[in-house]
């Protein structure tokens, strides 16, 4: 059973919440060009991973693993999507792609290769 899974029932709709809300915004910021739209989606973004990758860390057993390694690069792509918000510094938009996409990638190797 992977860590998202045992997490509450209204953990896992508030995640599922967030992840609409945020596509709904994205798309509406990306149909209109709306500044304050794009702003916030990636606040949202930066928010949806950095809890994700929290409960991954926070579920998960307290070793060394595939699962704790997606975890910890979520969240910290969560907290690098949020510096970016803040200052708007190139590097920080890299390091929040590379690490979530790096922390997808693991949670896609342990739920669906790994298991």
């Amino acid at each position: 059973m992977n860590p998202l899974e045992t997490a509450s029932e209204t953990v896992q709709r508030a995640m599922v919440a967030g992840v609409i809300l945020y596509f709904a915004v994205f798309i509406y910021a990306s149909m209109t060009g709306d500044p304050t739209a794009r702003i916030s989606a990636d606040i949202l973004f930066g928010i949806i991973a950095l809890g994700v990758g929290t409960l991954l860390i926070i579920e998960s057993p307290r070793e060394l693993s595939p699962i704790v390694a997606a975890g910890s690069c979520l969240a910290a792509g969560g907290v690098a999507q949020l510096g970016w918000v803040l200052t708007r510094d190139p590097l920080l938009d890299l390091v929040a792609a590379l690490a979530v996409f790096v922390g997808v990638a693991l949670y896609v190797y342990v739920v669906w290769i790994a298991d």
